[in-house]
């Protein structure tokens, strides 16, 4: 039933097969407060989505 699924790296932006993709959970820090987690999808055999990941956030910075 779901053996084509297709995910989309959030640090590389590549679509991947489903083995090629895992789930970093990590937690979600606003304004130096931790309010939850988030999960980010990065492809499980690239080096550099791997280093990336552990320091990706869904919240951007303001340039001040």
């Amino acid at each position: 039933m779901f053996n084509n699924l297709i995910w989309k790296c959030h640090i590389c932006g590549e679509e991947r097969s489903d083995d090629k993709i895992s789930v970093y959970t990590s937690p979600f820090i606003f304004q130096g407060r931790e309010i939850g987690h988030q999960n980010v999808r990065y492809c499980n055999d690239k080096p550099d989505c791997k280093e990336k990941v552990k320091i990706f956030s869904f919240v951007k910075k303001n340039k001040e």
